[in-house]
């Protein structure tokens, strides 16, 4: 089997490739690597893959259906696991066109590829964010998520929409998935983790917003490639074929806790 994972030097796309390329399956990826955050981390999370005798990769922004495309036709996967995207929710304030790039644009050309190069599966990487404004709790695939609250939240809504088209008119089997704060190894340090852990070691006050009061599901990254690579064998086979999965721990915890 081979298969392409976009975003391979970002935090999940690195833990997915790493966990395929010990099952021995052709990995092919491919990374922007911008300056979003530390690029040496990207680049040591690379290091660790490019030990891997089938592992390849290329520096490719999404945005370049022409160069992207070519590459994928080349390498012909069965299988693509689409989980590169600007990520960051406050960043999106100020950076909105950033993510109309690299969010919408980009998976359309991902949709476009697969389709292309007939893809058995392409599995989509959304955001529990699209759930927005919504006060029932737990959140269900099932729920309506028509009211995104962050700009990053609505093209990852966007990016749905767009999937489950493609799906309807040409039928593509699609999974799209909606990581909830996903945490671990090698994990990004603009999240909350992250940051407080470092405020911490340095003795400085950490900035809470809404008193603390929220709640997260935070997700470790091995439930996460677990997850996925149990997707990976599972296609939807219903019409549309096309299906949503929350991947989350289940077990909320409230931030003012997880501080402590």
């Amino acid at each position: 089997m081979k298969i392409l994972i976009t975003g391979s030097a970002g935090f999940i796309g690195f833990h997915v490739a790493q966990k395929l390329l010990k099952k021995g399956i052709k990995v092919c990826g491919v990374d922007s690597i911008n300056n979003y955050y530390d690029v040496s981390l990207k680049r040591s999370r690379l290091k660790i893959l490019k030990k891997y005798k089938n592992f390849s990769f290329s520096r490719i922004k999404l945005e370049n259906e022409k160069k992207l495309s070519r590459y994928a036709l080349k390498f012909k996967p069965q299988i693509i696991i689409h989980l590169a995207a600007q990520a960051g929710v406050r960043y999106s304030i100020n950076n909105p066109e950033t993510y109309l790039n690299s969010n919408i644009l980009g998976t359309f050309n991902i949709l476009k590829i697969a389709n292309k190069i007939k893809t058995k599966h392409l599995l989509i990487g959304s955001s529990s964010s699209v759930y927005g404004a919504n006060k029932k709790f737990p959140f269900r695939e099932i729920d309506k998520t028509d009211h995104q609250v962050s700009f990053y939240a609505a093209t990852k809504k966007s990016t749905e929409s767009l999937a489950h088209s493609f799906s309807s008119l040409w039928k593509l089997p699609i999974t799209m998935m909606r990581f909830f704060t996903v945490y671990g190894p090698y994990g990004r340090p603009d999240m909350a983790l992250f940051k407080f852990v470092k405020l911490m070691l340095s003795s400085k006050k950490i900035k809470l917003y809404n008193y603390g009061k929220h709640v997260r599901d935070f997700t470790y990254i091995d439930d996460v490639t677990k997850s996925i690579f149990k997707l990976i064998k599972k296609p939807p086979k219903s019409k549309p074929k096309y299906n949503v999965f929350n991947i989350s721990s289940n077990n909320p915890k409230n931030l003012i806790n997880f501080i402590n």
